[in-house]
């Protein structure tokens, strides 16, 4: 795992905030999705690229098309496509291809958290997953990829922030415990954007 604190400055901040907008804007905006059990999300989400991953009753997987407008997700924009390339080269990374960003956002409260759980809906599973943080501070842990039963390394997320998971830690066990409010300016209403990129195929 790579993790680069401040990686991107106020104004970049600023204006991955208004791609994230505009990507809402096109997708009809931002739902809370369900779990297979029928249990709601504590975040509501989008995408972007040629596929959005997905969450319902009949599991997790990655669609083309949007059930929010019964249209193809929004285009990945090419400032996104940039910095995800620029970033997988980081760790090594030459040919990646960012083929779908998910956004979530968690608002500011004390019940925003992701449980723990590996990202393995992708069909190819050896490419970084590289996720970017705007908004408040979270709490954010990460295991082995073994278990989720191993120890858990807690890491505090800050806007700005990047964290690359590649090679070992690529399926390792992850989540966000808290959402920490008001602790960062960036949104009008305060709370945490994540955006992940991956490579699908």
């Amino acid at each position: 795992m790579l993790h680069l604190k401040s990686y991107f400055s106020v104004s970049e901040q600023q204006a991955l905030v208004e791609l994230i907008r505009n990507i809402a804007r096109a997708n009809g905006g931002i739902t809370i999705p369900v779990m297979p059990s029928g249990l709601k999300f504590n975040c509501s989400q989008t995408s972007c690229g040629i596929v959005g991953w997905l969450s319902d009753r009949n599991g997790y997987r990655y669609s083309s098309i949007n059930p929010v407008n019964n249209q193809p997700f929004a285009a990945m924009p090419t400032e996104l496509i940039d910095i995800a390339q620029s970033l997988a080269k980081l760790v090594g990374e030459f040919d990646y291809q960012p083929e779908t960003c998910l956004i979530n956002f968690y608002p500011a409260t004390g019940k925003s958290k992701l449980g723990l759980h590996q990202d393995n809906t992708e069909s190819n599973l050896k490419p970084c997953i590289i996720s970017i943080s705007l908004g408040d501070d979270c709490s954010f842990v990460i295991g082995s990829n073994r278990s989720r039963k191993d120890p858990l390394e807690g890491i505090l997320l800050r806007s700005g922030d990047v964290v690359i998971l590649h090679g070992d830690s690529r399926l390792a066990y992850h989540g966000v415990q808290r959402i920490i409010p008001k602790t960062s300016d960036l949104l009008k209403n305060h709370g945490r954007l994540n955006l992940t990129i991956r490579q699908v195929y």
